[in-house]
């Protein structure tokens, strides 16, 4: 089995995290090497909450609905490579690359490493379906149609771009959709990636 190195797109509801535990646990269980899975979300709530002046200052960024300057989570993702990442695991990226200077800083540590074949992965979801598992969920934040519409603009302006500089970068591309359920959308990764 060839290292995987992937990263997860697609708009709020699509499944992407559901989709990143599987694949991990998936590697895990058919590989000895170990995989690492940076994932944006964790990452930044435990450095806002390590009280330096630079996590209160992003911590009120977040709570305020901001979009953080791209250093941070560039930042976030180099520490984690430097402390945990030695070129032997697979690579499994989940919300790290949200504008297109993020997807080049990637790019970067993935070149640097000499990982062949990146992989992005996008899950194709339709809006309806989207917020119907977005209320589902019963989260606050996704509770009114204008919140959710706010994050559907949000994905479109910027995390879109992000995911075709990779695209420009060299990484192969593969939209799976997004609608079936859990266990079928995983399937269709396997085989994308040629684990199948």
């Amino acid at each position: 089995m060839e290292l995987t190195t992937v990263a997860f797109f697609g708009i709020s509801g699509s499944g992407k995290g559901t989709q990143c535990e599987l694949l991990e646990t998936f590697l895990k269980q058919n590989d000895v090497r170990p995989v690492l899975r940076p994932e944006m979300g964790a990452l930044l709530r435990s450095f806002m909450q390590s009280g330096t002046p630079l996590a209160k200052h992003t911590a009120d960024i977040v709570n305020a609905g901001g979009l953080l300057p791209s250093f941070i989570p560039i930042y976030m993702i180099t520490g984690l490579i430097n402390t945990q990442f030695d070129g032997s695991q697979h690579l499994v990226l989940d919300g790290v690359c949200r504008r297109p200077d993020q997807s080049r800083a990637t790019d970067d540590i993935v070149r640097m490493w000499k990982r062949n074949n990146p992989t992005v992965i996008t899950l194709s979801l339709s809006k309806e379906s989207a917020k119907q598992r977005l209320v589902a969920r019963g989260r606050p934040d996704d509770a009114t149609d204008e919140a959710i519409d706010n994050r559907f603009a949000w994905y479109q302006e910027h995390v879109v771009p992000a995911m075709e500089e990779l695209r420009t970068l060299g990484w192969n591309v593969i939209e799976i959709d997004g609608e079936p359920d859990v266990q079928t959308i995983h399937q269709s990764i396997l085989k994308a990636l040629s684990l199948s």
